[in-house]
C-alpha cells in the first residue's frame, strides 16, 4: 500500500488516520494487536522512524498501548468519539496537560520526520533514476 505523494499531510499522519479508521471500524478490535513500525513501514513504503511516529500518534490519542518485548495493542476500552478531549495528549495523560517540553520535542520530532521523509523519496527517486533497469 502506497501512500499519496501530492498530500500536504505529512507521511505518518496518513498512516495514522489509516490505522485510526481501522480501529474505530472495529478492524482492529480492543486488545488485538497492531502491525509493529517493521510491518508499516514495509507496508507503507515508509522509513521507520515514520512508522514509530505514526504510532506514538496513536499512543498519545489513547488508542493504543505499548508492552514492551511484546508490541502494541488496541486500548480496551477505546477512548469516546463523543468526548472533545478524546483522542488528544491531555486525555492520554489522565486529564493533565502535557508539559511544554513534551511539546516542543513532539513538534520537532515531526519536523524531523517531515524532513527525513522528503530525503528519502528524493533518494528514493535518484536510486530509480541510476538503477539497473531489468
Amino acid at each position: 500500500m502506497k501512500l499519496p505523494k501530492d498530500s500536504d499531510t505529512p507521511p505518518y499522519r496518513l498512516v495514522a488516520e489509516e490505522l485510526r479508521r481501522q480501529i474505530r471500524s472495529g478492524r482492529l478490535k480492543p486488545g488485538e494487536r497492531v502491525p509493529s513500525s517493521r510491518d508499516l513501514e514495509a507496508s507503507y513504503e515508509i522509513a521507520n522512524m515514520t512508522a514509530r511516529s505514526a504510532l506514538r500518534v496513536l499512543r498519545d490519542e489513547g488508542l493504543i498501548y505499548s508492552m514492551p518485548g511484546r508490541g502494541n495493542f488496541v486500548a480496551d476500552p477505546l477512548p469516546s468519539e463523543a468526548d472533545p478531549k478524546a483522542g488528544t495528549p491531555e486525555a492520554a495523560s489522565g486529564g493533565r496537560m502535557p508539559t511544554p517540553e513534551y511539546v516542543e520535542l513532539s513538534e520537532r520530532l515531526d519536523a524531523i520526520n517531515a524532513r527525513l521523509d522528503g530525503l528519502l523519496q528524493v533518494f528514493q527517486q535518484l536510486g530509480g533514476a541510476t538503477g539497473p533497469k531489468r
